[in-house]
């Protein structure tokens, strides 16, 4: 005879854990603000003293696919950059969306790997700004996700190499609703990798996607919906405020088609707004100085999403403390 099997006692005690943690939370310290609730200070439109050469490296994501006009998160960045005064040229090998200045570097299904290869395309454009994120679909594929962080050091080498004086933003991964494990145990090697590189005092700052973009802002499990990308641009502008404070960004290098300038007919025709795109309020956490900084968020994020989907519905019907199911429902949303 078949007998129905108890949950096992990890998945009740990380559940407890959830509520606690959740509950602790809401009860700390009143003068400390959550980091996703303090409204961005936007920089007032200037003169900037060199234009920006950006990259967009990375994958779907990147490219901004499952997005209605194809920009994804290119079109608010942009449009945020020239809202501060900055001149902007975006890069890349690739012309999708709708956007004027649409070009990109950002290939559907691409792991670390792949995206290292194909980089090499663009970085004769010689980009003072790359942005990475990449190493989504590592985690999809179980592709080496152990390895995941050292894939992506060796990278980051090569740009630096080709690109002397370029500035990086590395991205964790946004929420994945298919493999949360090893996305978010890729997104705290990155935060590792991040600290590691700046104590070489390397010009890279780490743009944190996975707490402000939510698993119910997805189409798929996988890619942002409009609001998500929309998210994204903010914060991927909050990191690139962090590099312009400590003093990162600086002039691209002149190649055999610029000489690091752009002309004003140039740069009316790859805008499509200089307006304030109003981003979602986002202020940017610590950058992480240390191998520990972020475990215990990524520990949290792999509980919610090994134990919720698992013993939900069961909580809701046969826990004996209806309560936690509830508590439980209202973290995963």
């Amino acid at each position: 005879m078949r007998h129905s099997a108890p949950t096992h006692w990890v998945v009740w005690a990380c559940l407890i854990w959830l509520a606690v943690v959740a509950t602790a939370a809401s009860l700390g310290d009143s003068d400390t603000t959550d980091a996703n609730e303090v409204t961005s200070t936007f920089q007032a439109r200037g003169t900037k003293p060199f234009m920006l050469r950006v990259l967009p490296l990375g994958a779907s994501i990147t490219q901004g696919y499952k997005s209605q006009d194809g920009n994804g998160y290119r079109k608010w960045l942009r449009q945020q950059l020239r809202y501060a005064g900055w001149e902007v040229d975006m890069i890349g090998s690739r012309k999708t969306g709708t956007m004027h200045d649409n070009d990109h570097e950002g290939h559907v299904g691409y792991r670390i790997d792949q995206v290292a290869k194909i980089a090499k395309k663009s970085l004769k454009q010689k980009p003072n700004l790359i942005l990475i994120n990449a190493g989504t679909n590592d985690g999809l594929q179980n592709y080496k996700v152990g390895t995941a962080g050292e894939r992506m050091d060796s990278l980051l080498t090569e740009l630096y190499d080709a690109v002397p004086g370029t500035t990086i933003i590395l991205s964790t991964l946004i929420p994945n609703g298919k493999k949360p494990v090893p996305i978010s145990s890729i997104s705290q090697q990155y935060r590792d990798l991040a600290a590691k590189r700046r104590a070489q005092n390397d010009s890279l700052v780490l743009a944190e996607m996975s707490t402000f973009i939510k698993s119910t802002q997805l189409v798929d499990g996988i890619h942002p919906t409009a609001d998500g990308y929309e998210e994204m641009a903010a914060v991927w502008w909050a990191a690139i405020q962090e590099a312009d404070t400590e003093g990162f960004l600086r002039a691209p290098a002149s190649t055999a088609t610029s000489n690091g300038t752009i002309s004003k007919a140039r740069e009316k025709a790859l805008d499509d707004s200089t307006d304030d795109p109003d981003l979602p309020a986002y202020t940017a956490p610590a950058q992480p100085t240390g191998s520990s900084n972020g475990q215990v968020k990524a520990a949290q994020m792999d509980c919610l999403f090994l134990a919720l989907p698992a013993v939900l519905g069961r909580l809701t019907s046969r826990t004996p403390y209806p309560q936690l199911a509830n508590h439980a429902q209202s973290v995963l949303h």
